[in-house]
């Protein structure tokens, strides 16, 4: 009898893995959010995996930004006719910005196909990998702050004090949009596969087009309105080097453009998440 007993909770244990992950949209990314420990485990393992036997770690992100800074901030501050001390902190404030919103977009595209091996083998929200994702390019972010607070401290040092941690909120509001964009490109890409180089291309001409390496007043009429006021990423941008940049308020209309952006964004993503989640492990 002991041993007929035995078979039975592995045979309803291998019943419970195999079976079909059903769970709703709703409860997949409120439950992958409340599972924090999860995703930034694995955010934090993704870092160190990238890094290993490195002697400088993630920290070689910061080198890389430092040489673009500089090489980029002398010959563009030439071009702009700028004061090299004026240019640079302008420069690094949104660079460290975009970098962590370019990555975002690019890894998004593979964000379901690098975790094929769980999602077929797991019984798990799918969110989880979107929020690990997001966090891990945030880690990255908070080393590239380094590159920030030296460039600042080195040629505008009054700018730097309590007044910059206004950029919190515009970080918050980043990441939640950073959210909803992995997981629509997450979904979309995983579908339709020739979507990953159209993103890359599309980012790689996003970066020259917004106002990152010039200010934002260069452009006039029909042109600003395109590529400053008509463009998502500009606003997403600026709720966070503005406040970098000594502490000011974001403009108002970046204000209302990004909640527009995320509010729109989050319920177009949650009605394509809810019509095909359960289609995520059939097209990997």
């Amino acid at each position: 009898m002991q041993q007929e007993a035995n078979p039975a909770p592995s045979a309803r244990t291998h019943h419970d893995e195999a079976r079909p992950n059903t769970m709703g949209a709703r409860e997949d990314l409120i439950g992958g959010l409340r599972k924090y420990d999860l995703w930034g485990r694995l955010g934090w393992l993704e870092i160190k995996r990238r890094y290993r036997r490195t002697i400088m770690g993630p920290f070689w992100t910061c080198v890389s930004l430092m040489i673009f800074v500089i090489v980029i901030g002398s010959v563009g501050s030439g071009l702009l006719s700028k004061q090299t001390a004026e240019y640079l902190p302008f420069l690094v404030a949104g660079m460290i910005v975009w970098v962590t919103l370019q990555n975002t977009l690019i890894e998004s595209v593979n964000v379901f196909v690098a975790g094929t091996g769980l999602i077929r083998q797991m019984n798990f929200e799918y969110s989880i990998l979107v929020y690990s994702l997001v966090w891990r390019n945030f880690i990255v972010f908070a080393h590239n702050l380094l590159v920030y607070l030296l460039i600042f401290l080195i040629f505008s040092p009054e700018k730097l004090g309590f007044a910059n941690l206004l950029a919190v909120p515009g970080l918050i509001v980043l990441a939640v949009n950073c959210a909803w964009l992995s997981l629509l490109l997450g979904m979309v890409s995983l579908r339709f596969r020739d979507l990953q180089q159209l993103v890359m291309s599309i980012v790689q001409v996003s970066m020259f087009v917004t106002p990152l390496f010039w200010p934002p007043e260069g452009l006039e009429g029909l042109r600003r309105i395109f590529f400053v006021g008509l463009n998502p990423l500009y606003h997403l941008l600026t709720i966070v080097r503005d406040p970098l940049l000594g502490g000011k308020l974001p403009p108002i209309n970046s204000c209302i453009a990004v909640t527009v952006i995320t509010i729109l964004g989050w319920a177009l993503t949650y009605a394509l998440f809810a019509k095909f989640r359960k289609r995520i492990p059939y097209w990997l």
